[in-house]
């Protein structure tokens, strides 16, 4: 059977990913299912809710930051030693960032001159609420290797190859956009549906599942964990 034109756009690489997610959503549309449209959406216009994003999309950083020792020695931009200060657990928490950004604006990040300096700001705040008396921060921020988010553009042109063959199996002529015609001839839909979704989420994820972690003081005494996105 030859291949689409859409899969073989989507391995060259000569069309944007968010050119194929487009296509791609089209067809999709037709299985009616809202797994796999949360994730398409997702891809394209972000993740509006942080607990909702793919696994692989949730990164663990470096915490750096500046801070004084015994008010004589000062650092800036260094790996802040909070071990002395808090938990592993919060450290783990501080430390894990949810991609929540569509993947054009990932990879216009990776085309920017801060691809290497990019990360998220801890708020103030909570810099002061664990400081002490000899061990003063002044801020801190998560940055994330420009690697982690190639990582998220690998695997997500990745899964859209994986989605497309699979499809390529059931249906015919996908680079018409329209396979509801024969979605209606097939009674194994639900089987397409189905290796969609593990697919998309891994087999490891339960489908629907938010991947929620339990909150630590950082969430409850500041709701949202970041001021923003750095910007140095």
């Amino acid at each position: 059977m030859a291949r689409s034109q859409l899969l073989k756009d989507a391995v060259s690489g000569k069309e944007s990913i968010e050119n194929i997610l487009l296509r791609l959503k089209v067809i999709l549309s037709d299985l009616d299912n809202e797994n796999i449209m949360n994730w398409v959406n997702g891809e394209l216009q972000g993740y509006k809710d942080k607990e909702s994003v793919p696994s692989y999309r949730i990164l663990k950083g470096r915490i750096i930051g500046t801070y004084l020792i015994n008010f004589s020695v000062k650092y800036k931009d260094a790996p802040v030693p909070l071990e002395f200060l808090i938990s592993k657990e919060e450290i783990d928490e501080l430390r894990t960032v949810r991609m929540t950004d569509g993947i054009a604006t990932i990879q216009n990040i990776l085309r920017g001159e801060n691809r290497e300096n990019y990360g998220f700001v801890i708020p103030t705040a909570y810099c002061h609420a664990i400081s002490t008396d000899d061990f003063q921060i002044a801020g801190m921020r998560v940055r994330i290797g420009s690697n982690q988010l190639d990582g998220i553009v690998s695997c997500v042109k990745s899964k859209l190859v994986e989605v497309i063959m699979e499809l390529e199996k059931e249906f015919e002529n996908l680079d018409e956009l329209d396979i509801r015609s024969q979605i209606k001839e097939n009674e194994s839909v639900k089987q397409v549906i189905y290796n969609i979704e593990n697919i998309i989420y891994d087999k490891s994820v339960k489908v629907g599942d938010k991947n929620k972690i339990e909150r630590s003081r950082i969430g409850h005494l500041f709701g949202h964990l970041w001021e923003g996105r750095d910007k140095k």
